[in-house]
């Protein structure tokens, strides 16, 4: 069985190819916002979210809610937005942690409407494209 398993992971790990090997820093917050919080409050928090992507370093940024489908347990354990920000490095996660829009947007338009501080986990990572992404 050890064999079958080290067949099938090389053939899945032969069935990815790679055009370019490279790292980059990702950064996850989970968000918990309060039940009264409007919808424009909510769109402040992703319209806020969505401006640090002008920070030096910052490669992309999605935010949104989260979600659970009737097929699947619901793991979200109260968070209900997700902003996930990759960067090119850690040396441009602390030009984003250190920089000013971030500390405002923090400010204005997030914390306010959250019921607690944010969770957030940071982690380097190899960028391994799909075919179909490669081949666009």
């Amino acid at each position: 069985s050890v064999l079958l398993l080290y067949i099938l992971s090389s053939h899945i790990y032969q069935s990815f190819s790679y055009t370019s090997m490279s790292t980059v820093i990702e950064h996850i917050v989970l968000l918990k916002v309060k039940p009264e919080a409007s919808d424009e409050d909510i769109k402040k928090l992703i319209e806020g979210a969505q401006s640090l992507r002008t920070i030096p370093g910052v490669i992309s940024i999605t935010v949104g809610s989260t979600f659970a489908e009737e097929w699947m347990p619901d793991r979200r354990n109260g968070h209900t937005h997700t902003l996930s920000c990759r960067l090119q490095s850690k040396e441009a996660l602390r030009v984003y942690q250190d920089h000013p829009l971030h500390a405002q947007v923090k400010k204005e338009c997030m914390l306010p409407v959250l019921t607690e501080l944010p969770m957030a986990v940071d982690y380097e990572s190899l960028v391994v494209l799909g075919d179909r992404q490669r081949n666009k």
